[in-house]
């Protein structure tokens, strides 16, 4: 583990906020072909330049020097990175790290999850956006919905995860018919479900008439669901509501409908090496240039220290979130 300086263990950005949350992508590449993710465009192409195992480790192990104490993995699909077992218990062993997550389709997750539980991992976001056989294959361009939703299950009883969390993007007239259901599938079991308003990125195909807002969504579920408040209520872009008795709860993630700028915490970094303040604005820092230039750590965690200090890095709360440039998923990291 690399040693403190004499700095303050904490990263803040012009507007005081605290940075304790760090996305990585490991891959731009991904098994499925979700529409409003991988894109309708022609132009798919993705760098396969990315960080080596060695430089994701090295980074983590700076920005945990800087009071970074959540690290989740995302892509594209990061368990199609054959290291990942690896980079989940190494990350583990650091000091300051507490949380370890994991952001998956799902597709291939089930038979690796005992060894991912045994090397750290303890918290679960699994994405699904239909519970029908044939609307999944419409989505994401493939049969395996058998395949996600045992994993979901598995990773559900398994015990491990206070709730596993369900991603789930809404879109009018592809699955909004089955909020209800979804719901009360969610309730019924220890699961977060978590309501993702359709956001415009490159070539999503986004129309703000395919958009089911956040109160359209509550009006949809029809029930008298209660907000989540105290510690159970993690900070984060998502607002979490439950019904009493059960043992699911319910979370709305409203980029279009509801600004939750003023509270974020997180950082991406993409699988290429490039530093992310915000997903909607193109102000990128290039940590892999810096990795090959810069010896020594203590150097590299002043830098890093000050690109998130520099105005401009990262949007002010009080601006909309989606306006101007909007992000190639696959490449930027979910």
């Amino acid at each position: 583990m690399i040693p403190l300086n004499n700095q303050p263990k904490t990263l803040i950005d012009p507007m005081g906020r605290s940075i304790t949350y760090l996305r990585v992508s490991l891959t731009a590449k991904c098994n499925l072909r979700c529409s409003y993710c991988y894109g309708t465009g022609k132009d798919n192409s993705i760098s396969s330049d990315h960080l080596s195992t060695t430089d994701v480790i090295r980074l983590i192990e700076v920005f945990a020097s800087l009071g970074i104490n959540k690290i989740r993995f995302t892509g594209g699909e990061p368990l199609m990175r054959r290291d990942i077992v690896d980079l989940v218990r190494r990350t583990a062993k650091m000091e300051g790290i507490n949380q370890i997550g994991l952001t998956t389709n799902g597709l291939v997750l089930e038979p690796l999850l005992p060894s991912l539980i045994e090397a750290g991992l303890n918290c679960l976001n699994i994405s699904l956006d239909t519970l029908k056989r044939e609307t999944f294959r419409q989505i994401t361009g493939s049969d395996g919905f058998d395949r996600v939703y045992s994993a979901i299950i598995s990773a559900e009883e398994c015990g491990t995860f206070k709730r596993v969390k369900v991603n789930t993007v809404v879109m009018r007239g592809i699955n909004d018919e089955e909020v209800r259901q979804f719901t009360l599938w969610a309730l019924e079991r220890r699961i977060d479900l978590r309501f993702i308003e359709f956001m415009p990125t490159q070539q999503s195909g986004w129309d703000k008439s395919r958009l089911v807002n956040e109160d359209m969504i509550k009006d949809l579920i029809g029930l008298d669901l209660e907000p989540v408040k105290g510690n159970d209520n993690s900070p984060g872009p998502a607002s979490s509501y439950t019904l009493p008795g059960a043992p699911g709860r319910i979370s709305f993630i409203s980029t279009i409908s509801h600004n939750f700028c003023g509270r974020c915490n997180r950082l991406r970094l993409t699988s290429t090496g490039q530093l992310v303040g915000c997903l909607f604005l193109n102000q990128p820092a290039d940590l892999k240039k810096m990795l090959a230039e810069v010896d020594d750590i203590k150097d590299i965690a002043e830098q890093i220290r000050d690109i998130v200090a520099r105005p401009g890095f990262r949007r002010p709360p009080q601006e909309l979130p989606v306006i101007g440039f909007n992000p190639f998923m696959r490449k930027v990291g979910g």
